[in-house]
């Protein structure tokens, strides 16, 4: 190695040199001093530019030659030292290389030392002067080495041995070097070339030398004779191994080799040799082998001979065109090569390890294999040469050759070691493993070159190294080919996450010459490969080389399918699958399963009574779940993994090999789930089969009947990982398959149906049968399958679901193509499946399911096809755009519930698990993909009609799942979804079947709560259809349906039903078209009108809400067509529908024939009894109530339709006809018509309309209604005014109270409508509504029976419902002005019916209130006052009504006073019938009251209603228009009779009685005043009833009033029964304030009679006062009070004027209550003289008797004190006559003064001046001063 400072270096050893040789080598010390100036006068500083200076001359040497040649060591060690310096730094000169060498030689033996570094020199002379040292210069290096080499010193020969290696290898790097430089051509092999090149003679000669050595002969260039043998053969190993190709490219060089080093080798392995030259020789064949098989292939095929039968001495040899050319050659004969089987073990070895390097060197075995076994065409004299396929077979024949390393047992891969207890026997680690642990040496035996002897060896080494050899051969060929095929690809399914991973990208072409061969060597060598891995599977290896095989083997499959050698690739693909599974385990578990007999489950577990169940032969699945006592290892499972990545990488060409592939990965699966899951022991098992649906059948606990061994936790951990691991790599193999294209799809679909054929005993595909048969043949491997448990999806079926879910696309997309088979294929099976009658019911699940994800799944791809997703194929957009993929999608559907027809299956079967998985399906995918189904939404209705069309599905025995409307509830949801998100992506002709299956759902018995959801659900329609926008003007339909309805001769039932056939069958346009939305409109109504008719009530009422409410919100958008089709093709027919089924089962009921109708209620109502335990209502009562609330419905419905303004309405064909129609139906629900006599409602354009209402309206009604004659003599009657009893009790059990309100209900709908607005219509309501008035009322009189309860002995007519029927004839009359005399006559005859309808039973009394109907009554009078009636007449007729109402109580009552007057005849013969039937009835009704109520029956009075219709009366004089009609009023006695009524009700003591007197009379007589004159006999006839009155309220007798009784001294008694004193002071008040404020100046003429009676009236009031003391008592003091009153008013109209009239003074008790302060303010100051005149002489005579009785009583008592009543009196009369201002011209008899009262009292007064009182000594004083002071003047 050079130095830093090589100058500085040579001056110190220079100097050290010439120090040491001073003295006895003066020469060296000069050579040294020269050297020293040399250098110091070098002016260059680098190591570099001093050797290039020193090289220029031969000095810079000299000193260290002279210094060797001295033989001293010290001074030539320096001088050695120095030289390596000089040498290594290029300082010596090229001249002095041979003296260099020379000097080298003559030191060589002074020391090891000095041997050393002579040895470091040699190489750097031949590398760094290789032009000086060449041929003898040469020469002398090699024996300068071969010199060292002979040393005994280790190191030195070591030494020496390697320097000579590098320098005949640094002989040949320069002929590498002078080839480049000549720029030779490689193919230039001319001896010529050779000899004349230094270098490529040097190498020549050496290679010569060194083969002669190897020989044992003389040299020629290096002369030497004791060369060892085995360093020449490392020499020439050296060469080889570095220069082969020099070798190769020199002719001369190869035919040294030819003729010198191979006869060499080859001989040698003709006799036995010591190891260490084995080795070098084995070697060397190895290079010739390797680097010169071309240029020497005679002797490399004659080498691989002698190998293979070194190998394989039993291998017979051919000979073949190599041994021929050898032979020719000159070479060693083949007979000479011949082996025996004595040579050593090593041998064999050493052989087999360059075997193994051969063929573990892919592109040299391969060569190899096309230079000798390819071509068999190059010699036509040769024979065919098999020479790598010896060696093949040799080493396949070694490698098996130890059976005693396969495991004796035969479940397939053994494990390296026992895994828990689930390992398989025997399956423990031994010695007997073989790996590269035990089984291979440290160092490989050839490379053992220091080694004299061969090492120790494990026996099964040899084999060891042949199968790894063979191994080697795999890793070749999938080395050289794979590449060429494989591409790395990403998984092309969508929604997956799988990794890239590699395919088969197309099969090879053969054109490739390396192809070629690599294919021929395949073919030639896959036999021996298949058996050596055959054996060796079954041999316990280690995991390095178990991953070896499966690597090798999973390539020798790879290869041969990309070869397409289908035979080779089936025959390793087979080996892998057979040996995945422990099929003795498994062949034993299922033979122990049948010996036990194994409880499988029936293929058959669903089939009607009596059937023959058919049976597999041998089942493959089970519903057991014990388990099993085995499983698989980590090798078996590596070795799947393996079969997985073969199937993966040549899925596109696997074809029928996908059924073996999927059969031993469904066993495997199977057999870890169940080691894995020890199923009998865990409660997830049970969920996982409550999941599938199966129920599991029992079985024993294990299959030998010994207990199942535990599992530990890890081992547990262990098989769930590999489970889940395999799992994904199913996975990601099904993934990759979509990459691969259509044939792969199509196969993997192919091989699944099969393996699902086999589980569930289905029939197979007819157009797959060639396909199966291919397919079994190729699984003849398994022998018998582990049965699969049905607790969980098979894996058929979850495969074939996952796969088909991952590439729907595909499948889907290839439809129309001929690519559709696999998805055909897929279906049909799941389908088959699923429909199968003796296909388990768990597969059957399991296959629905499957079904249902692929749809959904396609589904979902539709929706993003249909958003523009990237990730969807092309072809499958395509398809989605023309809706082909949709209903390819949807189809399965359709078919799974229509069950599937051929053998093995039942026409139209269908299994309620699978039908309800398959709606569930349908639902889910509306749900989330609906927007997408397009064209496809006629699959999905027809879905829809299957469960509708078919009455009950099969299901499991004893389940929930055979209750009736199972699968309606299960497929109802689709509907709902349909109806609430899609009904804009529906067609016309699909909205129609949605209506349709709407009506459909609805008319289901199976479930009520479905129906009525239908029946809601049609508001979604109902608020699509009104959305939509009308954009085709097609203009509508134009023949209105009123036409074809009066033109048809059939039923209206049957015309209307042929209509709606042409509806829902005619062509739709779109949807958008004016026509198709009036079609789909009133099939929407008709359909809801049909359900109205249903006989169940819910579903009833519950359309016919839907439909009237449908009208009245959306009506408004209806055309004249539309409102034409509902009213006459629905709404009509409905009403009348209802109405006479309503009347038929109330017939029923009355007939008690209700038993034969109600049959099927009867027992749902049992049914929901004995579930529910609740009591039931009774059904006759129960249906009765609902049909009378379906008529109801019906009927306000009908009257709402016309109740909103629809211009529309009025043009459709028969209008008026339709109204006429509509009060008909609502006449015959109030009145209860029998079902015979309702209208028919049908249009008839000819048909005349009665409108008119006449004065006899209501009588001819009667008439109608009236007996026979012979009935009405035998009833005791005329006849003519009775109705008949029998129609009369029919209408009366016909009616209830909820159809006569829901009848006033629908009245006031329709009177409140615009379609009154003529007077046509509004006649026919009049007229309608007054014939229910009177027919509802009109009763026999005489039937002893009541016509006022139902069926139910419940009271039908009520007050509210005549208040009801009153309120609405009053708002009907009020409509319009268009009321004539004859019309308001009608309506008050129909409200005396209503008044006297005394059915109505009545609980409170009428005297002081009037009742509700009462007061209607008297609005309806009210009414009739003001709706234009203008005529006398008219007014006449409205008061005369009313003053009959006044005196009905009188009538009723039938009292003895005034029973003469007109008024109450007139009264009585107006109500004289009701007054009978009222005589008749009220017991009746009394007693049947007391027996329903609490509450007793009052007999009505009346005395409220005439007060009210007094004060009526009272109204309507005040608002008459003219004094003519108050004239008219008066003269026709109205008025009298009035107060001649109310003076009848001061009969009974009533006090609001009385304020209805005192509050209407007394004004009304002075509003009288002003016609006394035209009217004064009408006047008269008043007051003098008033005066009557008056004294019938102050009970003052008859005869009193007589003008010559004299009541001076004595008061009478009346009969009749007192009012009450403080109503009587009232009704004195009120009736002489309005006396006294009615009179004038002069007394009127009409009021001289009256005012007699009033004065002898007031007198008797006061009489009172002459009442003795004993007789009055303590307690007179409220009789007392009203003899004050009348004291109070003889006073003031005794004074000349009413203001001045005293009450009394103010320390008086009682005085303010017994003023006349009380009188109206409105009367006025100055009294009449008349009127004094009248009313003075009775105060003088009463006031007289007062004072009279008062001495008397006080004289009487004595001196005890009177009573304070009768002091308070006296002083009140004293007090008044001491301020009275008397009338001068009242008292005719005494002085014409103010105090002439007091002169008529003297004497009187003067009497009292006895008592002995000081008050009222104190009046009497004032008395007889004012009286005094006259006189005195």
């Amino acid at each position: 190695m050079a130095t830093t400072n090589i100058g500085a270096l040579l001056l110190a050893e220079l100097q050290t040199l010439s120090t040491e040789a001073r003295r006895k080598h003066p020469e060296i010390k000069e050579a040294a001093e020269r050297v020293i100036v040399v250098l110091r006068g070098i002016k260059a500083t680098g190591s570099v530019e001093i050797a290039s200076e020193l090289a220029k001359s031969d000095e810079a040497i000299s000193p260290f030659v002279l210094g060797c040649k001295t033989n001293n060591h010290k001074l030539a060690s320096i001088s050695v030292q120095c030289l390596q310096q000089l040498i290594s730094h290029r300082a010596v000169s090229p001249r002095s290389i041979a003296q260099t060498l020379s000097t080298l030689n003559e030191v060589i033996h002074l020391g090891v030392d000095i041997q050393v570094k002579i040895l470091q020199m040699v190489l750097p002379l031949v590398t760094m002067y290789d032009g000086c040292v060449y041929g003898e210069t040469l020469v002398d290096a090699f024996h300068l080495c071969l010199a060292l080499q002979k040393s005994r010193d280790p190191i030195v020969n070591n030494t020496a041995a390697a320097i000579l290696r590098q320098v005949v290898v640094a002989v040949f790097d320069r002929v590498v070097a002078e080839d480049r430089e000549h720029n030779d051509d490689e193919q230039e092999d001319t001896r010529e070339s050779d000899m004349t090149r230094k270098y490529a003679k040097d190498a020549f000669f050496v290679l010569q030398d060194l083969c002669l050595w190897a020989a044992g002969s003389d040299t020629i260039f290096i002369l030497d004779e004791t060369v060892d043998q085995g360093l020449v053969l490392d020499l020439i190993e050296s060469v080889l191994v570095n220069h082969a190709a020099v070798v190769a490219r020199h002719t001369s060089m190869l035919q040294i080799l030819r003729e010198r080093l191979a006869p060499f080798v080859v001989g040698f392995f003709a006799e036995k040799a010591p190891f260490t030259l084995a080795v070098r020789c084995i070697r060397i064949v190895w290079l010739f082998i390797r680097d010169l098989h071309v240029d020497l292939a005679p002797e490399c095929e004659m080498f691989l001979s002698i190998l293979t039968r070194l190998v394989d001495p039993g291998i017979t040899s051919k000979g073949g065109r190599s041994s021929v050319s050898l032979a020719r050659s000159g070479g060693m004969q083949p007979s000479k090569t011949v082996l025996g089987s004595g040579f050593p073990l090593f041998y064999r070895v050493l052989a087999m390890e360059i075997l193994r390097n051969t063929l573990r060197d892919a592109q040299l075995l391969h060569q190899l294999y096309a230079q000798f076994d390819g071509d068999s065409n190059a010699d036509t004299d040769a024979e065919d040469c098999h020479v790598i396929a010896d060696v093949l077979k040799a080493v396949g024949k070694v490698a098996a050759e130890r059976p005693e390393l396969r495991v004796s047992n035969s479940d397939g891969i053994p494990g390296a070691q026992a895994v828990g207890g689930l390992a398989s026997e025997g399956e423990s680690l031994d010695s007997k493993q073989v790996g590269a642990h035990n089984c291979s040496l440290r160092t490989e035996m050839h490379k053992l070159l220091d080694k004299h002897e061969p090492p120790l060896m494990p026996e099964p080494y040899l084999a060891y190294l042949a199968f790894t050899a063979l191994l080697g051969v795999t890793d070749g060929l999938a080395e050289h080919v794979l590449p060429l095929c494989t591409q790395n690809v990403a998984c092309s399914a969508p929604a997956t996450n799988l990794a890239p991973g590699s395919v088969l990208s197309s099969s090879l072409t053969l054109t490739d010459t390396r192809v070629l061969t690599a294919k021929q060597l395949l073919l030639r060598s896959w036999p021996v490969l298949l058996s050596v891995y055959t054996f060796y599977l079954v041999v316990r290896l280690d995991d390095l080389l178990f991953g070896q095989i499966m690597d090798t083997m999973q390539k020798l499959v790879q290869v041969s399918g990309a070869f397409e050698l289908n035979e080779t690739r089936d025959g390793f693909l087979l080996l892998l699958c057979r040996n995945c599974l422990p099929q003795a385990a498994i062949a034993d578990h299922e033979r122990q399963l049948q010996q036990g007999h194994r409880a499988t489950l029936s293929p058959v577990d669903e089939l009607e009574d009596g059937a023959e169940p058919k049976v597999h032969a041998l089942p493959l699945v089970t519903t057991s779940l014990s388990g099993v006592t085995f499983t698989m290892n980590t090798r078996q499972i590596e070795c799947l993994r393996a079969v997985v990545a073969c199937a993966q990488y040549l899925a596109s060409v696997l074809g029928p090999m996908w059924y073996p592939v999927l059969v031993t990965l469904q066993q495997a699966e199977e057999l870890l789930y169940q080691s894995h899951g020890r199923l009998q022991s865990g409660p997830a098992n049970t969920n996982a089969a409550a999941k599938t649906g199966s129920q599991p059948t029992g079985r024993r606990a294990s299959v030998s009947g010994q207990s199942v061994p535990a599992v530990a936790s890890d081992d547990k951990q262990l098989l769930s990982s590999d489970l889940a691991r395999i799992r994904t790599d199913y996975a990601r193999l099904l993934g990759f398959v979509r990459t691969c294209g259509g044939d792969a799809i199509m196969w993997t679909v192919r091989a699944l149906c099969v393996l699902g054929t086999d589980l569930s005993n289905a029939s197979p595909d007819v157009e797959l049968q060639s396909e199966e048969a291919a397919m079994r043949a190729t699984a003849s491997i398994i022998h018998r399958r582990l049965s699969a448990v049905l607790n969980r999806p098979t894996f058929a079926i979850d495969q074939l679901r996952a796969f088909a879910v991952s590439n729907v696309d595909v499948l889907v997309g290839a439809t129309g193509t001929d690519d559709q088979g696999a998805w055909r294929a897929s279906t049909r099976h799941l389908l088959a499946t699923a429909t199968h009658l003796h296909a388990p019911a768990p597969m059957r699940t399991q296959a629905c399911s499957a079904v249902s994800d692929i749809v959904l799944a396609a589904m979902d791809l539709v929706s993003q096809a249909d958003s523009g997703s990237d990730t969807v194929s092309q072809q499958f957009i395509d398809s989605v755009s023309s809706g082909e993929a949709q209903v390819c999608v949807l189809t399965p559907l359709l078919q799974m519930m229509n069950g599937t027809a051929g053998d093995g299956y039942a026409d139209g079967a269908r299994f309620v698990d699978v039908s309800k998985l398959t709606l569930d399906t349908v639902h889910m995918l509306l749900q989330s993909s609906g927007r997408s189904i397009m064209r496809a939404w006629s699959v999905v209705f027809d879905i829809i009609h299957t469960v509708l069309d078919t009455p009950q599905a099969t299901g499991a025995a004893g389940t929930e799942s055979r209750q009736p409307g199972y699968l309606m509830r299960c497929v109802f949801p689709c509907l709902q979804l349909i109806c609430s998100d899609y009904l804009e992506d529906l067609p016309p002709h699909c909205l129609r079947r949605c209506i349709e299956c709407l009506a459909l759902f609805g008319r289901q018995n199976e479930d009520l709560n479905i129906a009525l959801t239908a029946i809601g659900q049609a508001w979604a329609v109902c608020d699509f259809l009104q959305g939509l926008q009308t954009t085709v003007s097609d203009g509508g339909k134009v023949e209105l349906v009123s036409t074809v309805l009066a033109a048809s001769s059939k039923d209206t039932h049957d015309a209307i039903g042929e209509i709606a056939r042409v509806w829902w069958h005619e062509d739709l346009a779109d949807v958008s078209a004016h026509a198709t939305q009036q079609v789909l409109w009133i099939l929407l109504l008709h359909s809801l009108a049909q359900l109205g008719c249903d006989r169940r009530h819910e579903v009833r009422l519950s359309a016919i809400q839907t439909l009237f409410r449908t009208l009245d919100m959306r009506g408004s958008a209806f055309d004249a067509w539309l409102w034409d089709a509902v009213v006459w093709a629905v709404v009509l027919p409905l009403s009348r529908y209802t109405l006479v089924q309503r009347s038929r089962v109330f017939d029923l009921i009355r007939n008690n024939r209700l038993d034969e109708m109600l049959e099927d209620a009867q027992d749902e109502a049992a049914r929901m009894a004995s579930k529910s335990g609740v009591f039931v209502e009774d059904p006759g009562r129960l249906y009765a109530k609902q049909w009378d609330e379906t008529a109801a419905t019906a009927l306000q419905g009908a009257a709402r339709v016309w109740a909103e303004p629809r211009a529309a309405l009025d043009s459709i064909g028969c209008a008026d006809q339709a109204w006429q129609c509509v009060w008909r139906l609502v006449q015959a629900l109030f009145v209860g018509e029998p079902a015979q006599t309702v209208c028919k409602c049908r249009p008839d354009p000819q048909c005349s309309l009665d409108v008119q209402v006449g004065d006899e309206f209501v009588m001819s009604l009667v008439a109608a209604e009236s007996a026979e004659p012979e009935s009405a003599e035998e009833n005791g009657s005329d006849g003519s005014d009775q109705p008949n009893e029998s129609v009369a009790g029919q209408r009366a059990q016909l009616r209830t109270r909820e159809s006569m309100s829901a009848a006033i209900d629908c009245a006031s709908l329709l009177v409140n409508s615009n379609h009154l607005a003529t007077e046509t219509k509004w006649r026919i309501a009049y007229r309608a509504w007054l014939s229910m008035g009177a027919l509802a009322t009109l009763v026999p009189l005489s039937s002893s029976r009541t016509f006022n309860e139902d069926n139910n002995k419940t009271v039908v007519v009520t007050h509210d419902a005549l208040c009801l029927y009153l309120r609405q004839s009053s708002s009907i009359a009020n409509a319009h002005t268009w009321l004539t005399e004859a019309d308001a006559h009608a309506l008050l005859h129909v409200a005396r019916l209503v008044l006297m309808h005394v059915e109505v039973v009545q609980y409170a009394a009428d005297d002081c209130k009037m009742t509700n109907v009462q007061e209607q009554v008297l609005e309806v009078a009210r009414l009739v006052v003001a709706r234009g009636v203008d005529s006398a007449t008219a007014m006449a007729m409205a008061a005369e009504n009313l003053a009959m109402l006044v005196v009905l109580p009188y009538v009723v009552c039938a009292s003895r006073v005034l029973d003469t007057t007109d008024v109450v005849q007139m009264t009585s013969r107006a109500f004289a019938p009701m007054t009978k039937r009222l005589d008749v009835l009220y017991p009746l009704s009394n007693e049947s009251t007391e027996r329903k109520h609490s509450r007793r029956a009052v007999r009505p009075s009346f005395f409220a209603l005439s007060a009210g219709a007094l004060d009526c009366l009272g109204e309507v004089l005040s608002s008459l228009p003219s004094d003519d009609h108050r004239a008219q009023i008066l003269r026709s006695g109205v008025w009298k009779h009035a107060i001649v009524a109310m003076g009848m009700h001061m009969v009974a003591p009533l006090a609001p009685v009385s304020d209805w007197f005192v509050r209407v009379v007394p004004p009304k007589m002075i509003q009288l005043r002003s016609l006394a004159q035209p009217t004064c006999g009408a006047l008269k006839d008043a007051w003098n009833a008033v005066g009557s009155v008056l004294a019938l309220a102050m009970c003052i007798p008859p005869n009193m009033l007589d003008e010559g009784y004299d009541c001076s001294r004595e008061r009478c008694k009346s009969d009749t029964q007192a009012l009450a004193v403080d109503v009587q002071i009232r009704i004195v008040d009120a009736v002489v304030g309005a006396s006294v404020e009615y009179v004038g100046v002069e007394q009127p003429v009409e009021i001289a009679e009256y005012w007699t009676v009033l004065v002898r009236i007031l007198e008797w009031g006061a009489v009172v006062a002459a009442e003795p003391v004993v007789v009055l008592g303590t307690d007179s003091t409220n009789a007392q009070e009203l003899t004050m009153a009348c004291f109070g008013w003889l006073f003031r109209m005794t004074s000349v004027c009413l203001d001045n009239a005293s009450s009394g003074s103010a320390d008086s008790v009682s005085a303010d209550s017994v003023s006349a302060d009380s009188v109206s303010a409105d009367s006025v100051s100055a009294v009449p003289a008349w009127v004094s005149a009248a009313a003075a002489p009775a105060l003088v005579r009463r006031s007289a008797m007062a004072l009279d009785a008062f001495v008397n009583d006080s004289r009487l008592v004595g001196l005890s004190p009177l009573p304070q009543s009768r002091i308070v009196l006296v002083r009140l009369v004293l007090e008044n006559l001491a301020q009275l201002q008397c009338h001068p011209q009242a008292l005719t008899n005494s002085t014409q003064s103010p105090a002439s009262h007091i002169r008529a009292l003297y004497p009187n007064l003067v009497a009292l001046i006895s008592v002995n009182n000081s008050s009222i000594l104190r009046l009497v004083q004032q008395c007889l001063l004012r009286v005094s002071a006259e006189i005195l003047g």
